[in-house]
């Protein structure tokens, strides 16, 4: 999601993967309430409209479902 930028990624230690917990709570701080978060709020809440949108959702995956139903076969 950083890569999208609808999120931050949480640095992680290189030997395990664990994190903190402080660490969390500052990348939650800075998406959620300092002036470098706005964006990511931002886009995050244009990713919602789009992946929250139940029959707009249903209607691709029907389409989608089409589009395999119909591939051509090469036996």
């Amino acid at each position: 999601m950083h890569d999208k930028r609808v999120g931050l990624e949480i640095p992680r230690d290189e030997r395990d993967g664990s994190f903190t917990s402080d660490l969390v709570a500052e990348l939650i701080r800075r998406v959620m309430v300092e002036k470098e978060g706005e964006s990511i709020r931002s886009n995050a809440w244009a990713m919602k409209e789009i992946f929250g949108n139940v029959e707009l959702n249903n209607k691709c995956l029907d389409e989608f479902t089409r589009v395999l139903e119909t591939w051509p076969t090469f036996t």
